[in-house]
């Protein structure tokens, strides 16, 4: 037995319905390159990136013949996966990754680090500093909350609150304050800094850039973490199966409207149907009612059924081939015809036949030597 024709038999044999195992390999591979595209650079993030997953899971099982359901189907599970792999997977890695309990020294801090109380619901933030050359300015405690997505190279922060700290947190060159459930939600994710800067005439603190990037918080109970990771990886992949079925729509309708007007074109016998519409030589495209390919010059042979009725058409007593009736060689085997008999159907059914013609006198049509009139401008004779 062929190896060959055995493996490809193996990956023809359909597994589901009409599903194939070479489309199943198709549609798992698209669905690793889709999640690889949401994780490598940032593009879960972006409506780019969202595009490009969509097409990939699109056009690759589009490639190997997958019909427009199970694309859908292979869509909605391949939404399920990345929304499991981006929840339980690439957000806690993301969040483990920019989550930490101290920092190196940096600027005017040093010593920075937090500890938080899970049973109390308290953070309480400490540092050492130094203020040489920052007379009037003030120490704050930043916090902004997180909205964490998945495949997105960097958090989203939101809702910048500024707390500034005085005597009553700082006791010479340590600070310490405690943030407690009033300040934000526990559940939530947040990064802290502290940072020095002043109050300008519009109220807003302006920083003069030596900070320390404190932590950002995984939530006390992993609650936050775990639903933000979940609910952002869900929010990517809607709009990823937004664009997806757009494409399946549109281009399924687009097939659809080409088909129809084939089927109308082969019915009104100004197409072949599928199959027969090439040349078997050299593979360009023919029309019916054409017996020679006009690119290669072979003889065009399909089935009677599929010829359209020519009235100037016969057929070659040889071969059996659609001669037009002024050829004088077979295009199919190069019979010659002699003597070949003139026949003009009239109006009326009459038919004269002739093996000598002559023009007609008022518009030079050839007609039968026994023609009572002209088949072209009707001038009796």
């Amino acid at each position: 037995m062929d190896s060959n024709n055995a493996g490809s038999s193996v990956f023809s044999k359909t597994v589901f319905r009409s599903v194939t195992v070479m489309q199943i390999i198709a549609m798992c591979a698209a669905a690793v390159i889709g999640i690889a595209v949401l994780c490598v650079g940032g593009f879960g993030g972006s409506a780019i990136g969202w595009l490009i997953v969509a097409v990939v899971i699109y056009m690759i099982p589009h490639f190997f013949g997958v019909k427009p359901k199970a694309k859908a189907g292979f869509a909605l599970i391949f939404a399920v996966v990345a929304i499991v792999v981006g929840g339980a997977v690439v957000g806690p890695s993301f969040v483990d990754n920019n989550s930490r309990e101290s920092v190196s020294d940096h600027g005017a801090f040093s010593d920075v680090g937090y500890v938080y109380d899970d049973s109390a619901k308290t953070i309480t933030v400490d540092a050492d500093f130094d203020m040489t050359g920052y007379d009037g300015d003030t120490i704050y405690l930043c916090y902004a909350k997180v909205t964490l997505v998945p495949f997105n190279s960097s958090p989203q922060i939101e809702g910048l609150k500024n707390i500034p700290l005085d005597s009553t947190h700082i006791s010479g060159s340590h600070l310490q304050y405690t943030l407690t459930g009033s300040d934000f939600d526990m559940s939530e994710l947040y990064n802290l800094v502290l940072a020095i800067g002043k109050t300008d005439e519009n109220g807003d603190v302006v920083y003069d850039g030596n900070s320390a990037s404190i932590a950002t918080l995984t939530g006390f109970t992993g609650a936050g973490c775990s639903s933000q990771c979940y609910t952002g990886a869900a929010v990517v992949m809607l709009y990823v199966l937004f664009i997806f079925f757009l494409i399946l729509v549109f281009s399924t309708l687009l097939r659809r409207t080409i088909s129809g007007k084939r089927k109308k074109m082969e019915n009104d016998g100004r197409l072949y149907p599928q199959g027969y519409g090439r040349c078997d030589k050299c593979g360009a495209l023919v029309l019916p009612g054409e017996i020679k390919c006009r690119k290669c010059g072979a003889y065009i042979d399909r089935p009677e059924e599929m010829r359209r009725k020519k009235d100037d058409f016969f057929q070659c007593s040889a071969c059996g081939a659609e001669v037009p009736g002024d050829a004088q060689v077979c295009p199919k085997c190069g019979a010659k015809f002699d003597g070949v008999e003139n026949v003009v159907s009239h109006i009326d059914g009459k038919v004269d036949v002739s093996e000598e013609s002559y023009p007609c006198p008022k518009c030079g049509e050839m007609v039968p030597k026994n023609a009572v009139f002209c088949p072209k401008c009707g001038k009796k004779f």
